[in-house]
């Protein structure tokens, strides 16, 4: 649907795309099967590039990058340590490599960047004064050691039987049927689970304490998707926990927390779609989060699960979206203006 205004910048260097923020096809009602096939099996997709990608890097990390399970029954240091030292470096791949890329490079221009803003320089709000060294110190020094710690808890209770509890049968047809139900789920998981600790944040303590961090960066960057208080951190990655209750294999629960990470850093580019090619591999679920970081009070979670939408902060970028937003903080705030 179009909003009636072309996908072009306003006055104040402000760009939005011509339609709106819609829900996938698997929620229209009727159904109608070719648009939920091309949603699913389509460029960008459900399946193609993000989660692909995403499981690609995970199947890698897990085979080439990670020590055999039996070696890490009892937690020492050279497993940890090796577990820390590829995490930063894929943090540093993905993360910098999208900073370069967008920011320092300038390889896609100003084309569907969200504003012309620069990100901040001389703010006293950031570490260092400095958006981009703040964002990255948080990144680098709170979050990899965080996401190691779950990532090794989560192969040390693998190892010694403690998750992962129906005994393996890697040849069974209903090892690899749940196998495969876990990965298409996982996306979905996320999607839950981040609206529920995001509106957790929003809460007034936790924001004023540990959310605010992160809101600081109103035009963001990738680095701005993993800057957060390392309370909110550990928040955002327990998302892994859920997978200690479900899956039979390590790979399930890495993939969870690649998720996490990739779409943090997708997320956040400050860009409607990243083209690379000609081929766009990110949609515009982008806007629908940086319309967060503009308004605040709406679109927590994602479009891939509509808890904004059943929970009424659905914000789909149009000029009725944003005069419900309002009337709704006006009424929180006890009708004041």
């Amino acid at each position: 649907m179009s909003t009636g205004i072309p996908s072009a910048r306003d006055e104040r260097g402000d760009w939005r795309p011509s339609e709106l923020v819609a829900l996938p096809p698997i929620y229209a009602r009727p159904l109608k099967l070719g648009a939920v096939l091309k949603w699913f099996f389509g460029v960008p997709g459900f399946l193609w590039p993000m989660n692909t990608i995403t499981l690609c890097i995970s199947l890698l990390t897990w085979y080439a990058l990670t020590p055999e399970l039996g070696a890490m029954k009892s937690f020492e240091v050279w497993w940890i340590g090796l577990l820390l030292a590829r995490n930063l470096a894929l943090v540093l791949a993905i993360y910098g490599g999208l900073h370069v890329y967008l920011y320092v490079f300038k390889g896609q221009g100003d084309q569907l960047k969200f504003s012309t803003k620069p990100l901040a320089k001389d703010n006293k709000r950031f570490l260092f004064s400095d958006q981009v060294r703040d964002n990255m110190f948080r990144s680098i020094c709170f979050g990899v050691p965080i996401i190691t710690a779950y990532e090794a808890l989560t192969y040390w209770m693998f190892a010694n039987g403690f998750i992962g509890w129906v005994a393996w049968a890697p040849a069974s047809v209903a090892f690899w049927v749940w196998f495969v139900a876990l990965l298409l789920l996982a996306p979905v998981i996320h999607a839950m689970h981040f609206y529920l600790v995001h509106r957790l944040l929003h809460s007034r303590n936790l924001y004023a304490k540990v959310h605010r961090i992160h809101h600081l960066n109103v035009e963001v960057g990738p680095w701005s998707g993993l800057s957060m208080h390392p309370v909110e951190i550990a928040l955002y990655f327990s998302t892994i926990c859920v997978q200690w209750l479900l899956a039979l294999h390590p790979v399930n629960a890495l993939f969870q927390m690649h998720i996490a990470l990739l779409n943090a850093a997708v997320s956040h580019t400050g860009f409607d779609k990243l083209i690379v090619s000609g081929m766009p591999i990110i949609d515009s679920n982008n806007y629908f989060h940086y319309l967060h970081h503009k308004n605040f009070e709406c679109n927590y979670g994602s479009t891939l699960v509509p808890m904004d939408k059943l929970f009424g902060t659905f914000h789909d970028g149009s000029n009725e979206a944003q005069k419900a937003m309002r009337a709704r903080m006006q009424e929180r705030l006890g009708g004041s203006k």
